[in-house]
């Protein structure tokens, strides 16, 4: 601070420094412009969930693509402009200088809005994108990121560096180390994941996911928090060294937080107690940083009422508690084996950056707001939106953190996938109302900042050039040199000698300057260094003797995957919890992602994981699922893509190919290597929980879900209910059962025609064509059946699929053709049973079950005619013209009309069920 020397009694001179406020102007247009454009592209998003298909015939508008820009216009649009406009108001204040250049202001400002922000949209909503978290966009704009950050720094930190650190208020030290750890953390963070693979560079983009919040939106919010309390509340902060304390702690500790995120993954347990233990800690730090601000705010229950700047801090910073302790929280094992990959976190993200960033930010801005020269101000539209903002927020983030604990709870049984998409779905819907308040909220703020009476001005704030001393409001700059004065640490003179405290602490501080640098870097290579080799080791040590690299086409299929954004709902990390292996399998290892740039592992799970998509699902099926999700699984939110298809799911385009290839490969690489013990095998000297050394050491099954078809799983016995009441509740639990899971492909009234049968081939199968037995009803829900789409359903309960098949036998109108043993005997069915030894039983088998000698060799089991029956019409049919995809062949130009009439009468003659009741 410069002060000058002449003393008065009535005064203290002051030399006021220039306040940029055409700069502080335009970055605060921009925050209310990009915040409204950001919050409009969550809202969408959010109805997304609830409403898949609204707006969903152009890719520009595709969930992923939305979700990506909500994101990365939140942190760089709204805080990053809101931050800005505050530092050219608070740096000069907090240095008593200039800041560095106004032309550099200028160039920062065109950068960080027309080469970041909108550039950035645009390019993600044209499919140019990177799939990391809090990093999508692509790397031709984080170049100009880096830029802007580094113009950040020389704009701001120089003028702050130049005043003597012991000095320098708190507020500084926030903004400088913000500024600072920023600039190397960002190009860290979404740089090396794109050359270092998988595993590997998850360790790093997993520090930034966290750094994005802890190393920028939290210092300078906190920055904002420390300026505003003292200044309106007219008294020093409670204690300014416990400020400082957790300055120091936040820079130390915040680093070592980031692979939280990949808690039970294959990064070595090492690294993951290391983040848990600093996370811990983190929230320590919090809690001495919060009691600090609001003890400084004490006795001030009035002034809450009256100034909303400070009311808003205060909310700010209550929320802060809360959001630090919920992630402490979060971070502990028990704990986030239930809740992690959940709607909790994303909660836990909406409280963080909605709540204590937004409201922290918003008291910053409107501070300085109401001492711009001529700028319009209207409060009573800032206390709606003050109102509206919290009562969205806790509403959202209520809902979303009871989402979370609804798909845990589902997670942790062997319901299907689409249980847990059920049980959050109504949450969802009301959140998008939460959401309606918060884009209401931000409208009234956007109102307060452009509406309402002018600021007072005198004639000596007319300009802000070198010696004027503008008035803005009720406070001067003279009153705020006055009293960032009384919140410096004051050292008493010991025995008539001067204070020798300020040069020692400038010492101390410039060291814990240099000391901190050094932590920061050594936090990096605890966390993302130092693990990198341990999981080049362990690849090294466990990976297969030959691991085919993605071919061309996968490739270009993953570049679709990862623009669309299918790693925000579909993770590719089986962790080593036993939910996660029990449902999916063998957990992953680090080896399987060596190819991966960048890693696709995914924080959240909507979808269902896909590290073994491989094998499970018939192309047929993917294709038509990615045309329109709903037509083959009814209560999906998966967004389609159709302009991947020319017009049907039968014709896909490149893309969808490419994007088919992608997923088929995935958990190819680890399914062909097998079950190798080695594989399974921990690294020497693990400090491994004793679930995960557990789950590490014991061979699991390589695939574990339920919808893989199989011939090899016996049916269980199952009876219909005698009782004519209890097999209607059974009968109309089964209709319920076959809308939610059947309707898709085998139609609305089983009759094969369902909105996804015109991707399939073969087409589904006709329920009302033929008889079913039980038991054959049984054996497909739970092996599916191999050569089609038809999944297995093993992951139903036995109460349900014993429902399923109950409504299913109600749905043949018509009667089993019962064959008498006088007509077994008559000359047509016997020449039928000639034709059929003859043509056919090296597939049926002479049984007529399905197991002729070959059989075994063929991809669709042949039918088994002891366990359905077709309908007449509908046998002679196919013995005309074949079943496509398999391999029964048309036999219209080798047997004559008449021949094929007795070959069905055969046929029908092999079922064995009684009488349909």
């Amino acid at each position: 601070m410069s002060e000058s020397s002449e003393n008065s009694k009535s005064s203290i001179a002051v030399d006021v420094p220039t306040v940029e406020f055409g700069l502080v102007k335009a970055h605060a247009i921009a925050a209310m412009v990009t915040v409204l454009i950001s919050v409009t592209f969550g809202v969408i998003v959010s109805l997304k969930l609830h409403t898949p298909d609204f707006a969903s015939a152009s890719p520009f508008l595709t969930w992923g693509r939305l979700r990506y820009n909500h994101t990365q216009g939140i942190f760089f649009g709204w805080l990053g402009n809101a931050f800005l406009m505050f530092l050219y108001y608070a740096v000069p204040m907090l240095s008593m200088r200039p800041v560095l250049s106004r032309k550099l202001g200028w160039i920062l400002f065109a950068l960080w809005n027309f080469a970041v922000v909108l550039p950035g949209w645009l390019l993600v909503m044209a499919g140019v994108s990177q799939p990391l978290e809090w990093g999508e966009f692509p790397l031709i704009v984080d170049v100009f990121v880096v830029l802007a950050f580094i113009a950040s720094v020389v704009q701001f930190a120089i003028p702050l560096l130049k005043t003597k650190l012991s000095s320098l208020y708190v507020s500084g030290w926030y903004i400088l180390g913000g500024l600072i750890f920023t600039l190397f953390a960002y190009p860290i963070g979404n740089v090396i994941p794109q050359i270092v693979p998988g595993a590997q560079g998850a360790a790093f983009s997993g520090l930034w996911i966290h750094d994005a919040i802890g190393l920028y939106v939290t210092p300078l919010a906190l920055a904002m928090a420390f300026f505003v309390v003292p200044l309106v509340t007219k008294k020093p902060l409670y204690s300014h060294f416990l400020s400082m304390l957790g300055f120091w702690l936040l820079f130390f500790v915040y680093p070592l937080n980031g692979t939280h995120h990949y808690v039970f993954s294959a990064i070595p347990m090492d690294a993951q107690k290391g983040a848990i233990v600093a996370s811990v800690y983190l929230g320590m730090d919090v809690i001495l940083v919060v009691t600090n601000l609001l003890l400084s705010m004490r006795g001030c229950s009035q002034l809450l009422k009256e100034d909303l700047s400070l009311r808003f801090v205060w909310m700010g910073t209550i929320l802060y508690l809360i959001v630090s302790l919920q992630g402490s929280m979060q971070a502990l094992m028990p704990f986030n084996k239930l809740i992690h990959f959940s709607d909790w976190v994303i909660g836990h993200s909406h409280l963080a950056m909605l709540g204590f960033a937004t409201f922290t930010a918003i008291g910053g801005m409107t501070y300085v707001w109401q001492r711009v020269p001529n700028a319009r101000f209207n409060r009573r539209a800032l206390n709606h939106a003050y109102w509206l903002l919290l009562i969205g927020m806790i509403m959202m983030v209520s809902l979303l953190t009871i989402a979370g604990l609804a798909e845990a709870k589902v997670w942790q049984t062997s319901l299907p996938w689409v249980e847990s998409i059920q049980a959050a779905k109504p949450h969802w819907l009301h959140r998008t109302f939460s959401a309606i308040l918060v884009i209401g909220g931000f409208i009234s703020l956007f109102t307060s900042f452009f509406t309402g009476a002018r600021n007072e001005l005198n004639s000596a704030s007319a300009t802000t050039k070198s010696q004027e001393k503008p008035e803005f409001g009720s406070t001067s700059v003279k009153e705020v040199a006055e009293s960032k004065n009384e919140l410096e640490p004051k050292e008493e003179p010991v025995s008539g000698h001067p204070a020798r405290g300020p040069k020692r602490l400038g010492m101390a501080y410039a060291a814990a300057g240099i000391g901190g640098i050094g932590f920061f870097l050594l936090s990096f290579t605890a966390l993302a260094v130092i693990p990198g080799m341990a999981l080049q080791n362990e690849i090294t040590r466990t990976k297969p003797s030959t691991m085919l690299k993605p071919s061309e086409q996968e490739q270009r299929g993953r570049i679709v995957y990862a623009r669309e954004g299918c790693a925000y709902c579909h993770t590719q990390q089986i962790r080593t919890v036993s939910q996660d292996v029990d449902r999916f399998g063998a957990p992953t290892r680090a080896w399987e992602n060596r190819y991966d740039y960048p890693q696709l592992w995914g924080t959240r799970r909507i979808g269902p994981d896909l590290s073994r998509e491989t094998n499970i699902r018939s192309d047929d099926w993917q294709l038509t699922h990615l045309y329109n999700p709903r037509s083959i699984v009814p209560d999906s939110v998966m967004p389609s893509f159709p302009w991947l298809f020319d017009g049907s799911p039968a014709k896909p385009k490149p893309e969808a190919d490419d994007l088919l290839a992608y997923i088929k490969s995935l958990g190819k690489a680890r399914h062909l290597s097998g079950n190798d013990p080695k594989q399974f095998t921990l690294a020497p000297n693990c400090e491994c929980p004793d679930e995960v050394k557990k789950i590490e050491t014991t061979p699991v099954p390589l695939n574990a879900s339920g919808s893989i078809r199989t011939v090899g799983i016996p049916p269980f016995e199952m009876q219909l209910p005698t009782d004519a009441a209890k097999l209607a509740d059974l009968q109309r639990k089964g209709a319920v059962l076959f809308a939610k899971n059947c309707q898709g492909c085998h139609g609305e009234m089983g009759d094969g025609q369902g909105p996804a049968a015109e991707g399939l081939f073969p087409k589904p199968a006709g329920l009302i064509e033929a008889n079913y037995t039980v038991k054959h009803l049984v054996s497909v829900l739970m092996n599916g059946v191999p050569g089609t789409a038809m999944p297995a359903w093993r992951d139903l309960p036995r109460a349900d699929i014993e429902a399923l098949v109950a409504h299913l036998k109600t749905l043949p109108e018509r009667p089993v053709y019962v064959t008498s043993a006088e007509e077994m005997a008559s000359k047509e069915v016997q020449a039928g049973k000639k034709i059929y030894e003859q043509k056919c039983v090296s597939c049926h088998g002479i049984e007529g079950d399905g197991k002729g000698p070959a059989s075994a060799t063929l991809d669709r089991p042949p039918a088994n005619f002891k366990e359905v029956q077709p309908e007449p019409d509908d046998l002679l049919n196919v013995l005309e013209v074949g079943v496509p995809g398999t391999s029964m062949p048309p036999w219209k130009d080798q047997l004559t009309e008449q021949e094929r009439d007795y070959l069905s009468r055969y046929v029908q003659a092999f079922y064995v069920e009684e009488t349909k009741k």
